[in-house]
């Protein structure tokens, strides 16, 4: 199991325990739109279900899946951008560095020879 499929899991949790964290603001939140944290809660989902997915797709050797992870660590790049737009640099730096970190993981050598990409 190569560190790029570890992180992976590691994301797909984390997106997991926040989907449920989002619901809960949903519901207890009077300032918030019920439907927009449900929705936002969906798509956290999603993209976590889709990650954990892709780990497990690694883990046996396929890579199917590989490409939509890069594609989704490549999307914390715009992430971070307008989060320091906003100066919100505490979090910019940290999803730069997960997004590109990742992307790179999954596109070594040894990551491509695990997953049978030549």
């Amino acid at each position: 199991m190569t560190i790029a499929t570890v992180v992976l899991f590691a994301q797909a949790i984390g997106l997991l325990g926040l989907s449920v964290w989002l619901v809960v603001l949903a519901l207890t939140q009077q300032e918030t739109s019920v439907g927009a944290g449900f929705a936002e809660a969906v798509i956290a989902l999603g993209v976590g279900v889709l990650l954990g997915a892709a780990a497990r797709s690694m883990r046996q050797g396929r890579s199917g899946l590989r490409g939509a992870a890069i594609f989704i660590q490549l999307m914390f790049l715009p992430l971070g951008y307008y989060l320091a737009k906003a100066d919100l640099w505490a979090f910019a730096i940290p999803a730069w560095l997960v997004g590109a970190g990742t992307a790179v993981l999954l596109l070594l050598p040894s990551t491509r020879q695990s997953v049978g990409v030549d």
